[in-house]
């Protein structure tokens, strides 16, 4: 079973308790600039809040299921090659079981040994294949939560958002301030597919 650590890969999107957008940095710019930002629009600013569920981001982004529909394929691919590994293995053992009566302890043993060998080779690369596709996947993944990270400072910043929580996080939430759908269809419409990168055999 192929799969991405969560604390890897999803660090900037399982954001903890809550996502703060740079209220704070904003306020330092306007002040920079000569104009003290009012307390009243801080405060305004700070009640504003929104709620996503990023679990249904992950389920339903377009991007996130291409990158899973190609991952099957690659993992069912390397499945077989195994396989085929697997088979040649259990034909070199019989082979090698019918040899141990004709062979000398000497020439068995040395047998044996290559035999050793081959399943040994044919173990790390079952490790190996698992590593690299792990890796492909991480790597594809990334590029999404890229997006993600960037459509939700973006929407925040849109409508002044000063906290948007994890849905998994609240007990009771209004409908009109889920901003899931909004994420949802930006990331689907900017990013729509991610190519996961097949490891080199």
């Amino acid at each position: 079973m192929f799969y991405v650590p969560k604390s890897f890969v999803w660090r900037g999107l399982m954001l903890a308790a809550c996502l703060a957008v740079p209220t704070a940095a904003q306020a330092q710019q306007a002040t920079k600039a000569g104009q003290a930002p009012a307390a009243e629009n801080i405060n305004a600013r700070a009640t504003q809040v929104a709620v996503l569920d990023v679990q249904r981001i992950l389920r339903e982004a377009k991007a996130m299921k291409n990158i899973r529909d190609q991952v099957s394929q690659l993992r069912k691919s390397y499945q077989e090659e195994i396989e085929k590994m697997q088979g040649d293995l259990r034909m070199a053992n019989e082979e090698l079981r019918r040899k141990r009566t004709i062979l000398s302890p000497d020439a068995f043993d040395e047998e044996r040994r290559k035999f050793d060998q081959k399943v040994a080779e044919v173990q790390r690369l079952v490790q190996s294949r698992n590593q690299q596709l792990d890796r492909a996947n991480a790597e594809a993944v990334i590029e999404v939560q890229k997006v993600y990270n960037a459509i939700v400072l973006e929407l925040a910043n849109e409508r002044s958002y000063g906290l948007i929580f994890r849905k998994s996080a609240t007990i009771v939430v209004d409908p009109p301030i889920e901003v899931t759908p909004e994420v949802l269809a930006r990331l689907d419409k900017r990013l729509p597919a991610v190519k996961v990168t097949p490891p080199k055999k």
